[in-house]
């Protein structure tokens, strides 16, 4: 911008500033997306199908669903209700971890699945080996 009149964005430094909308932030209404921190992961099955993950940290309030590849509109669909059920858990003051035990063992939802009573938890480094676990679906079989 070379008229010196104009309005120029300039840096500030501060983590997270995205420029000039940078003072307003919207209020956290969920869980964090994403963390570097430890992750427990439990399989979410639909009609005996392992279609995504629910993770969370204990140590932070962050938990997600992330969709299994190789499902296509079925894991992506389950998502959704994954999502609100999540930011039911946040509005109730569940911590990420609690939020996922909620629905161990409950009855299959027609879209979103269930996570069965014998799931085996677990353990990963961080959100991001959460993602990876679900990129790497070898195939569409049904569990044992």
């Amino acid at each position: 911008m070379s008229d010196s009149s104009s309005y120029a964005w300039e840096p500030t430094g501060r983590p997270g500033d995205f420029g000039p909308l940078a003072p307003w932030t919207l209020e956290q209404t969920t869980y964090l997306a994403a963390t570097s921190t430890p992750v427990r992961c439990l399989p979410v099955v639909l009609q005996g199908h392992v279609i995504g993950y629910l993770w969370a940290s204990a140590t932070e309030g962050a938990a997600s669903y992330v969709g299994r590849a190789g499902t296509g509109a079925v894991g992506f669909d389950a998502g959704g209700p994954w999502h609100r059920r999540l930011e039911e858990a946040w509005g109730a003051g569940f911590s990420a971890w609690e939020a996922l035990q909620l629905w161990v063992g409950e009855p299959e939802d027609p879209r979103a699945g269930a996570i069965p009573a014998d799931a085996e938890t677990l353990v990963l480094p961080d959100s991001q080996a959460a993602r990876g676990l679900a990129s790497h679906a070898d195939s569409y079989d049904r569990l044992p």
